[in-house]
């Protein structure tokens, strides 16, 4: 009788709710307080910030991406990453239909991951307010990227690895940090944020970060001080540029350099035009994500003119291996850096 009691008991209290001590509050950078389940095994990216963010943390749990990989990105990504569910449409702030697609495949966690303004906070708590699946949003500031591990690691029921990706990400930002600001005058810089290059990122945008982590000068100014339009060839002629880098795609470094208009600079003609890599994602601000980590240490070299060394073959290799879940190829690593 007793055992059949017990039975009974167990069964009706794996049937009911998780209560309220199986949960646990999570406090975003909204400064939101979140109720997430207490074992999280099922995760949605709210946009590609946090897709990059996600699949570098717990690449088992996402359980869709925003992109599917294709062409030569999908060799950066180990097989069993390859093929994943394709989400086609984000929920939206004003439109239920959208939600579809994150109801579907049931996530536990909603993450949104980048700028904490007000519109995608009212995001966030829309899609939740309509889905009931916990929503959280959090910084995406480049200095803040090791404690976004350490926080959403625990939230994920992930501690330890988002432990230890956070001290990796600590040192490589320390290592670099300043180091074009060391010499008696640090370098001159024109992040161009268009494909025509004639837009610049900012010293003070999300996309002028890795250069004033780095501190290099951003002869663009910043959002106070730059005109709010694209640059004319001799407006940015007049901003003397040591170094030109470009994040406008695969390509537009060699076009910007093939046109006449812009041999008139210094830095063109002396070949001094970069393009940040981009497998399986793009070393540069796009997406503004974890991606630019080794942007930044691209940068610290290509800028200051050092030849790509050992130790710059091992920090990248070190972040591919723990970040991306890739052993880097010989060949892999000749193709990120032209080599």
């Amino acid at each position: 009788m007793r055992e059949a009691t017990l039975l009974l008991v167990i069964a009706l209290g794996l049937a009911l709710p998780w209560p309220a001590s199986m949960q646990t509050a999570f406090v975003d950078d909204a400064k939101r307080s979140v109720v997430l389940p207490s074992k999280v095994t099922r995760v949605f990216a709210a946009g590609a910030p946090a897709e990059v963010l996600l699949y570098t943390l717990v690449p088992g749990m996402l359980i869709g991406r925003n992109r599917l990989p294709e062409g030569d990105a999908i060799g950066f990504y180990p097989p069993q990453y390859r093929a994943p569910i394709l989400i086609r449409q984000l929920p939206e702030v004003d439109n239920p239909a959208a939600d579809a697609e994150l109801l579907a495949i049931k996530p536990d966690v909603y993450v949104d991951y980048g700028t904490v303004q007000d519109d995608y906070i009212a995001s966030v708590e829309a899609v939740q307010r309509r889905t009931r699946v916990p929503g959280i949003i959090l910084n995406g500031e480049l200095a803040r990227i090791p404690d976004t591990y350490r926080r959403l690691g625990v939230a994920l029921g992930v501690a330890l690895r988002g432990n230890q990706m956070a001290a990796s990400a600590d040192r490589l930002l320390a290592r670099y940090r300043g180091s074009l600001a060391a010499g008696a005058s640090p370098v001159r810089v024109y992040l161009a944020c268009s494909g025509d290059g004639f837009v610049p990122c900012l010293a003070d945008e999300p996309a002028g970060a890795q250069l004033a982590w780095l501190g290099g000068i951003n002869v663009a100014g910043t959002r106070a001080t730059a005109p709010r339009r694209p640059l004319t060839i001799d407006e940015i002629e007049a901003l003397r540029p040591q170094a030109i880098v470009v994040t406008g795609g695969p390509g537009t470094a060699a076009r910007l350099l093939a046109n006449p208009s812009w041999k008139r600079l210094d830095a063109v003609t002396a070949g001094r035009v970069y393009e940040f890599p981009a497998l399986p994602y793009g070393w540069g601000p796009r997406p503004p994500s974890v991606n630019r980590l080794p942007g930044v240490v691209w940068l610290a070299y290509v800028l200051a003119g050092r030849p790509f060394d050992a130790a710059f073959s091992d920090d990248i290799r070190s972040f591919y291996r723990e970040f991306y879940h890739l052993e880097l190829t010989d060949r892999q690593f000749g193709v990120l850096v032209g080599q």
